[in-house]
């Protein structure tokens, strides 16, 4: 696609993606059927992004106990399921490359790294090559991207980090770890601690227990605890609205502050002060669940005994 700030002008390359920038003086613009061609003025500047290419690996890990993920520009899943008998792993490549064959080479050449130590943890990754260039990322291509789903009967244990990406995980159970840099992250059922931050999008989980940490930058969260669930808790956002629903088990002392928005506490004793909404929810020494956004709603709902 080719856009000229002066004439609004949009072309496309068959091949690659270009952007052209003008300034002052219009371009001179010819349009081939088949093919863009662009006359610019010494006020121009043109960036073309390179050619991307697809593929997918996959591999199983045995007697795997804990997972720890890492990726770039794409999600992680991770699903359970009952019937799984190992860590079944797959990896949906793209990497990009000077031309489409130099692209198609490199996602042959990208391996899935699934390593089992002997504690049962296992380390997930991908390898993508270098294209020869010096630099940032090792002379990998910014484009290159992997989203990885994962399919396991159990998992006492979950580690994800990824960039430009969703998290996505199911019922397992052990100290969650979720962190992306621009992304939603959705947790249902985990039975374990959790800490997720994302810097960039919403955070929801249900049927969910304590202690939860979760924050992010631009994003609402909603939190649904399980019946049974104790502990302290932690919402954090910048910009968006928060939502928990205490479990029927939780006790403890909630405090709510937002700069601009309502709060709406129910369940407990409520009272203010200096601004701050604080509600008792039966024995408020138990735990703490602390609410902060700057930008938003806050609704806290108690579990009806």
């Amino acid at each position: 696609m080719t856009r000229c700030k002066t004439t609004g002008f949009l072309l496309r390359s068959r091949r690659a993606l270009i952007r052209v920038y003008c300034g002052l003086s219009p371009a001179v613009i010819v349009m081939p059927m088949c093919a863009t061609f662009a006359l610019l003025s010494a006020a121009c500047s043109v960036v073309v992004s390179s050619p991307t290419a697809v593929g997918e690996l996959s591999q199983q890990v045995a007697d795997g106990k804990s997972v720890t993920i890492a990726t770039k520009n794409g999600g992680v899943e991770l699903i359970h399921d009952p019937a799984a008998t190992a860590i079944e792993i797959t990896a949906r490549i793209r990497c990009a490359g000077e031309t489409e064959e130099k692209a198609a080479e490199r996602v042959k050449a990208t391996r899935l790294v699934a390593v089992r130590e002997e504690s049962g943890l296992v380390r997930i990754g991908v390898e993508f090559p270098s294209d020869g260039r010096s630099g940032v990322d090792g002379g990998t291509f910014s484009k290159d991207g992997a989203t990885i789903v994962v399919r396991a009967a159990n998992l006492d244990g979950i580690d994800v980090m990824t960039t430009n990406g969703g998290i996505d995980v199911g019922a397992f159970a052990g100290p969650a770890r979720l962190e992306t840099s621009n992304g939603s992250i959705k947790i249902k059922a985990h039975a374990g601690p959790i800490e997720a931050r994302s810097s960039n999008g919403a955070i929801r989980a249900s049927g969910v227990r304590a202690p939860i940490l979760a924050d992010t930058s631009n994003g609402g969260i909603e939190i649904s605890l399980a019946d049974d669930a104790e502990g302290e808790i932690e919402l954090d956002t910048s910009n968006g609205n928060v939502t928990i629903e205490l479990g029927k088990a939780w006790q403890g002392t909630v405090t709510a502050d937002t700069s601009n928005g309502r709060i709406e506490l129910s369940g407990g004793e409520v009272v203010t002060k200096q601004g701050t909404r604080i509600m008792t929810v039966g024995d408020g020494s138990k735990a703490k669940a602390t609410i902060d956004t700057s930008n938003g709603r806050v609704t806290v709902r108690g579990a009806r005994k």
